[in-house]
């Protein structure tokens, strides 16, 4: 197998937190592979080695788990396009998100094997409103990168800090209960995804309101992990130092053009790898049980209208 060699520090805390053991990595990724190409509706789907392992390793090596989030990660990519397919960062809607630096993955972690810090922020205020799928669609490129190249990100998950000082009662109600739904199962359930902590800054009024419906989607131990700040920001920097931060908050982990710049540029070289993954889906017509549908995973869609945020 042609895998990553980690640190020693990184490898510690996958054997002590991620249960996984040295000795069993290759037979546990040939399980995996040959369970895939046993599955008739997931004949589109080759993932590297190294992808497989991102995948244990986001289940805590339990063969099954994998298997689980395997499957629907690649049924969401059927289910879901308005996320998940069409995701050529040339395309001028994505490219211009891109240009926005609207989900940043910050340089450094604050030790060798913590979390990866991913900065979001909001800044809507030039232009119309960007809809929230193609917003989520930009955000979940990233994450493939990190599951594929990141060890820091896949075995000490990411701490998200969320800015949301210029985002409006406006962009606020783009948000309707399916979309919140489809977003937090696919961040739950369907990726190797570990979700620390949430920071949310300068909170826009209506904000309660949104956060209150798409909590009803997550489970009890990540809504714990929502931290919601006004505009004193002492009580974040005791949770999260400062210095590792943007330059533009106080830190030195880069500046926002700059990490604005890196991931266009590397978002963009990885263009041929993110139209070849779009085979590499679900066909719901070959699978050996019911077929998936939105309605089963999400429930009967087309009667929720937009968010009333006052």
């Amino acid at each position: 197998m042609d895998l990553r060699q980690l640190p020693k520090s990184l490898q510690e805390k996958c054997e002590r937190e991620l249960n996984e053991q040295p000795e069993r990595v290759t037979s546990d990724v040939r399980a995996v592979r040959d369970w895939l190409e046993k599955q008739p509706h997931l004949q589109g789907v080759k993932p590297t080695d190294q992808w497989l392992v991102s995948f244990l390793r986001g289940s805590k090596s339990s063969l099954e788990r994998t298997k689980e989030k395997l499957d629907l990660s690649y049924t969401l990519r059927t289910l879901v396009p308005e996320i998940f397919q069409n995701r050529d960062p040339l395309d001028p809607k994505i490219n211009a998100i891109l240009a926005k630096g609207l989900y940043l993955p910050l340089q450094k972690c604050i030790t060798e094997d913590g979390c990866r810090p991913m900065f979001v922020r909001f800044d809507l205020r030039d232009g119309p409103l960007i809809p929230v799928e193609d917003l989520m669609k930009v955000a979940f490129m990233i994450v493939e990168i990190l599951i594929r190249d990141d060890d820091n990100f896949i075995i000490s998950g990411e701490e998200v800090i969320v800015d949301l000082k210029n985002m409006g009662i406006a962009a606020l109600s783009l948000w309707t209960p399916a979309m919140a739904k489809k977003v937090v199962t696919s961040f739950e359930k369907a990726l190797p995804v570990r979700l620390k902590n949430i920071h949310i800054l300068n909170p826009p009024p209506g904000l309660e309101t949104v956060l209150n419906f798409v909590k009803a989607f997550m489970s009890e131990k990540l809504q714990r992990r929502i931290f919601v700040y006004g505009q004193n920001l002492q009580l974040f920097h005791e949770q999260f130092p400062q210095e590792y931060l943007p330059k533009e908050y106080g830190g030195s982990n880069g500046t926002l053009q700059d990490l604005t710049d890196y991931w266009k540029a590397r978002v963009e070289s990885n263009r041929d790898w993110f139209l070849a993954e779009e085979k590499a889906r679900s066909d719901e017509s070959r699978r050996p049980e019911q077929p998936k549908t939105t309605s089963s995973l999400f429930g009967v869609e087309g009667s929720f209208r937009k968010l009333d945020v006052d």
